[in-house]
């Protein structure tokens, strides 16, 4: 992807809709505060590749009579976090369509991703499918 692509943020894209983001194992985070796990703030980062940020919009899953677990094939071991495209623009991120072959409810959450708003949206994430608990062992 070109970095001169320029992004314009899509306002058919709610803030309350929610964005899922799948979490790889290496980006689970045990908080002994909660005893839980949690996404990492690395978990929400751009492409290393350059591209935005990947995520799914959940309400087209969902209205499409998916289940969440469907965003989850050929990932094993991933899980799934959600955050709200409102979480998201309030820490300066736009987020833009990009439907995919195999995943037509594709976007992706563009802007610069600092340590602070890495760490602001893995805050407000929320699990829509938890790790294994079994890791804990």
């Amino acid at each position: 992807m070109s970095t001169s692509e320029s992004y314009v943020d899509d306002p058919t894209v709610l803030d309350v809709d929610p964005l899922w983001r799948r979490i790889p194992p290496s980006h689970f985070v045990f908080d002994s505060n909660n005893g839980a796990f949690r996404p990492s703030s690395a978990a929400f980062d751009d492409h290393p590749n350059g591209s935005p940020m990947s995520v799914v919009l959940g309400k087209e899953v969902i209205a499409v009579s998916r289940l969440p677990e469907s965003v989850l094939e050929g990932h094993q071991g991933f899980a799934l976090a959600e955050i709200s495209a409102g979480l998201a623009r309030s820490v300066g991120q736009g987020i833009v369509r990009k439907p995919e072959d195999y995943e037509p409810a594709h976007a992706e959450v563009f802007g610069r991703k600092t340590d602070s708003i890495r760490r602001k949206l893995a805050k407000g994430s929320l699990w829509v499918i938890r790790p294994d608990q079994s890791r804990e062992s």
